[in-house]
């Protein structure tokens, strides 16, 4: 949707409900896909939200946007729904986006829901709360297409055909199971088509199938989707029996939340921070903004260490600033591709030396690039005084070395204490950058100048 027709929509429904025109807003929003309504969701406040839900007579379509915006909001709605009213939209979802926005409201207006629910359907939900949060059984869809391995590809197919009469579901794979129900292979719809229709579906299955267990972390069910390309994997008990399966859309809902997940860690706040009070909001950042505080008390320590330098040469004090710089942004760099490589599996703990030392390298050749040039400028703007050029230029240099150091083992030893890199990282590196560059400077400074 283009921005033009978002604002069009905004302001054209706004003023309906303004107006209580509720059936021309109403006729509007039933000629806008699921998906965008709940896009629009974004721009609206809660009781626009509300008032735009309660016009959705369609359970079809209020499950589909419910399963669309964010689990805040979904909650939010669902809270203030009435409870059958409620129940009825969930039941219409897909089992995945059904747990997903229960486990988001509290645990009372949970048990209301359930209560509207039949016995399967509650004792279902119940068991994939079972399950660790974040892993694959809490985002696994057990709606799924399994036929026994001795089935004909004819049958099968006519069982296909007979599934999409019944259901909207989209069907990725089939999944194939012997007599226990044990999973043994998968099969592509693409497969079936390519072979006589009088065909066993073992003969056409790939019997080597990727799948997880339902305590695996969602993370590394999308690094697995990632790996393969795969458009769901299927998750199995500890006996191979065939529990559900998580489907690529969930996946990329799992990458978009990790990725902001891991933003906010870094920044010293949650994935609940816009939700929170002012005053929570403060609280949460205190930790942080205490570790720079104590970085930047410890770098004015080190200047009066050398004050006596200071004052004899003013023009090493000038130079102060673009070196801190410089090797502060190289740590960050170094930290951020780090943590981000541990956090999606892209740098593996065998490959930690390597990382190491190409950092090294890369520092290495950018700190002797912007250490030459800092020190042609020295020259230029000061003149020949007593070394000053190569104080600079070769603080330069090893301020960004050391950065690079600092910013690339830093998540590497968190890693291995089992702390999250992505909380403690940030503060640590910069401060820790800052100082130390101070320390190299004017140290340097003294023992070459004075």
């Amino acid at each position: 949707m283009y921005t033009s027709k978002i604002d069009t929509l905004l302001e054209s429904i706004r003023k309906l409900l303004r107006r209580g025109a509720y059936q021309n807003a109403k006729k509007i929003i039933e000629k806008l896909h699921a998906a965008d309504v709940a896009y629009l969701y974004r721009y609206l406040n809660e009781k626009e939200q509300f008032a735009v839900f309660k016009l959705i007579s369609n359970l079809e379509t209020a499950a589909e946007i419910l399963s669309h915006v964010d689990a805040p909001t979904s909650a939010h709605i669902l809270t203030n729904l009435e409870r059958e009213r409620a129940s009825e939209i969930l039941k219409a979802m897909d089992p995945d986006d059904e747990v997903g926005i229960l486990a988001e409201v509290s645990e009372e207006v949970r048990e209301e829901l359930l209560s509207f629910m039949s016995k399967s359907d509650t004792e279902r939900i119940e068991e994939v709360f079972q399950y660790p949060e974040d892993s694959a059984g809490r985002i696994m869809n057990t709606n799924f297409f399994a036929l026994h391995e001795e089935v004909y590809v004819s049958d099968a197919i006519s069982e296909l055909q007979k599934r999409g009469e019944d259901s909207t579901e989209m069907v990725f794979y089939i999944y194939v199971v012997d007599d226990r129900n044990h999973l043994v292979g998968v099969c592509s719809l693409r497969q079936l088509l390519l072979v006589p229709a009088s065909t066993r579906i073992q003969k056409v299955m790939t019997s080597d199938v990727v799948s997880v267990f339902p305590e695996t972390d969602q993370e590394e069910v999308a690094r697995l989707v990632e790996r393969y390309d795969l458009l769901a994997v299927p998750v199995v008990d500890h006996e191979n029996k065939m529990l559900g399966i998580v489907t690529v859309d969930d996946v990329i809902d799992v990458i978009r939340y990790e990725a902001t997940e891991d933003i906010m860690k870094m920044v010293g706040t949650g994935d609940e921070y816009h939700s929170r009070s002012v005053m929570h909001r403060a609280r949460m950042r205190v930790p942080w903004l205490l570790a720079a505080f104590l970085g930047g008390y410890i770098g004015i320590q080190f200047l009066r260490m050398f004050d006596a330098t200071l004052e004899r040469i003013v023009a090493v004090a000038f130079f102060l600033p673009i070196i801190i710089a410089m090797g502060g942004n190289i740590g960050i760099t170094s930290m951020t591709i780090v943590v981000r490589g541990l956090a999606t599996g892209k740098i593996a703990v065998k490959e930690l030396r390597k990382v190491v030392l190409k950092e090294l390298g890369v520092a290495l050749l950018l700190g002797i690039l912007y250490g030459t040039a800092l020190m042609t400028l020295a020259y230029l703007q000061f003149g020949d005084v007593s070394y000053l050029g190569f104080v600079v230029g070769a603080s330069m240099l090893i301020s960004m070395l050391m950065a690079a150091v600092i910013g690339t083992m830093a998540p590497i030893i968190l890693h291995y204490l089992k702390i999250d890199p992505a909380v403690a990282t940030g503060p640590f590196v910069t401060s820790a950058v800052d100082s130390l560059g101070i320390l190299i400077y004017l140290g340097l400074a003294t023992l070459v100048l004075i």
